[in-house]
């Protein structure tokens, strides 16, 4: 589509995505009414699949991609709560986006690991310089924490600090 979603032009912009899909024969991926087939030779579906989404994807303007909102965002005044709950929304968004998860099990583990892992590094990377020592400590813990191992020594610092106030 011409039209990129902005965050104020969405009815311009959906009927634009929905005249631009509808025009490659592949509507049913916008509306639900294509489904995946229950058949392990499903490469043809998840292309088309990937098409549409990433077609979707690129007409969204970049500052709206919740990758890159979690990316950017930055603790700043939020309180240490806020932080973590706007980031967790923000990794739904990006799991709704992705549209290939591996199925066999180990490679589902794996890749469920590498996901905590960059979730935790998202976490930290966007923490306030005062929680500088805090995030050494947790990146170098072994093995490497979970997500809400990583939010709890966060939390658990903070609240000694308040203490010490």
């Amino acid at each position: 589509s011409s039209i990129k979603f902005n965050g104020t032009n969405y009815l311009p912009w959906s009927k634009a995505c929905m005249l631009s899909v509808r025009a490659t024969k592949l509507v049913g991926y916008l509306t639900g009414t294509t489904h995946r087939p229950r058949t392990s030779n499903d490469e043809k579906w998840l292309c088309e699949d990937a098409l549409v989404m990433s077609w979707l994807l690129n007409s969204i303007e970049p500052t709206l991609s919740p990758h890159k909102q979690v990316r950017e965002l930055k603790q700043g005044e939020l309180p240490l709560a806020t932080y973590n709950s706007t980031l967790t929304h923000l990794w739904q968004q990006v799991d709704s986006c992705c549209t290939h998860k591996p199925s066999i099990a180990a490679e589902l583990l794996t890749y469920q690991k590498d996901i905590e892992k960059e979730s935790v590094y998202d976490f930290l990377g966007g923490l306030n310089p005062e929680y500088d020592p805090i995030r050494v400590q947790v990146l170098g813990k072994e093995p490497f924490p979970t997500l809400r191992e990583a939010y709890n020594l966060v939390q658990h610092e903070e609240t000694h600090r308040n203490a010490m106030l």
